[in-house]
């Protein structure tokens, strides 16, 4: 009996028992087998679900991974759009630096600094190369103001800007949109650690965007500068090009603006020029850039020029042997328009010179350099 576990059945409602026996060795091997099953379902089981938790991860990290793909090609053609720019901005600046003349400038050059505070730079003995002082708005810019540079002193503080959470918001937006989680994923990200370590990703997408616009602000206020200083640089040189700073021709003034006494009628009159005595056929030229308004006889100015160089400003040129251009012409500061001469009321070789500004005669002699 001791090799063999007896096994009763008692029916409810049938008579007589009916009773087996089972080998304890089949008992034993019955047991170790389910247990050995028992296990075996556990790995198994165990495994299945790691699996699947891998088979989630793996789709998950698949979405993710398409995201940043996706946000990384944005970014690169929002930084290819920045160097565009930056381009564009290194381009007028060496415009600029050619035209103001500072291409070969060197910042390295030592100085010099005066007790007013004033920088001179100096050669190697310690002497002073030049009398523009390094301070002064001919010699280096100033350093640089405005609200476009005053707007990158708060890029360390975007938390706090509004346009930053604008961002993070929208971010989380279209990060659960790509996980289906359209409706209360601010709650799924807190309790699910995958979830939530992708959505930290709105983070960083959010800064690098409040930064990048905060800089593409800054470099198009700065190219607008640029070409307002460009075109202020533009004006400033067609102005100055357009002034009558030159006298128009090698010789004597021999009467000055202002009243006189008239050589043809002896009457006290108004001289509204100056008068240049040379010899004959001596060149005529343009004081400054303009276009010819008259080329031709004037009575009592013999053969005359006008010249309107814009701004309201206006030369006259009277008395001439002989005229070199006409009623149209562009012409240029140093141009020769004419030669001097004896035609018209005149005493003498000489070119009677006049400036008008809004028709107004002016002193010539207020505007000459040379």
């Amino acid at each position: 009996m001791d090799r063999y576990f007896p096994v009763m059945i008692v029916p409810e409602r049938e008579k007589g028992v009916r009773s087996f026996r089972i080998p304890r060795v089949v008992f034993h091997a019955a047991v170790f087998f389910l247990v050995i099953f028992l296990v075996l379902l556990g790995i198994l089981t165990y495994d299945y679900w790691k699996i699947l938790r891998q088979v989630y991860q793996n789709k998950h990290l698949t979405i993710e991974n398409r995201q940043l793909k996706e946000q990384i090609q944005l970014f690169q053609m929002k930084l290819n759009t920045l160097s565009e720019d930056l381009e564009r901005i290194h381009i007028f600046e060496t415009k600029l630096r050619t035209i103001t003349g500072l291409e070969d400038a060197d910042l390295t050059q030592p100085v010099h600094r005066t007790k007013e505070g004033e920088e001179f730079p100096v050669n190697e003995n310690g002497e002073s190369d030049g009398d523009i002082p390094f301070n002064s708005p001919l010699s280096s810019p100033q350093k640089p103001q405005g609200k476009i540079f005053k707007d990158l002193e708060h890029l360390k503080d975007y938390p706090e800007a509004p346009e930053y959470q604008n961002l993070k918001d929208l971010y989380e937006k279209k990060i659960a949109t790509n996980f289906g989680l359209q409706t209360s994923y601010s709650y799924t990200k807190e309790w699910n650690e995958l979830t939530k370590q992708s959505f930290t990703m709105a983070t960083v997408y959010a800064e690098f965007d409040y930064k990048f616009n905060v800089v593409k602000s800054f470099v198009n206020d700065l190219e607008v500068n640029i070409h307002k200083l460009d075109q202020f640089q533009l004006d400033k040189d067609s102005f100055l090009r357009s002034t009558p700073t030159l006298l128009p021709t090698k010789g004597w003034i021999t009467s000055y603006y202002g009243p006189r006494i008239s050589p043809t009628s002896k009457r006290l009159r108004m001289h509204e020029g100056i008068d240049i005595g040379a010899r004959t056929g001596t060149p005529i030229v343009a004081v400054a850039d303009g276009t010819v308004i008259f080329a031709g006889k004037k009575p009592g100015f013999g053969n005359f020029v006008g010249i309107d160089h814009g701004y309201g400003v206006e030369s006259y040129y009277a008395h001439a042997k002989g005229l070199f251009t006409k009623k149209g012409q562009l012409v240029k500061r140093g141009q020769r328009i004419a030669s001097i001469g004896n035609t018209g009321a005149s005493t003498g070789p000489h070119v009677h010179y006049e400036v008008r500004v809004n028709g107004t005669p002016v002193d010539p002699l207020y505007f000459i350099l040379d």
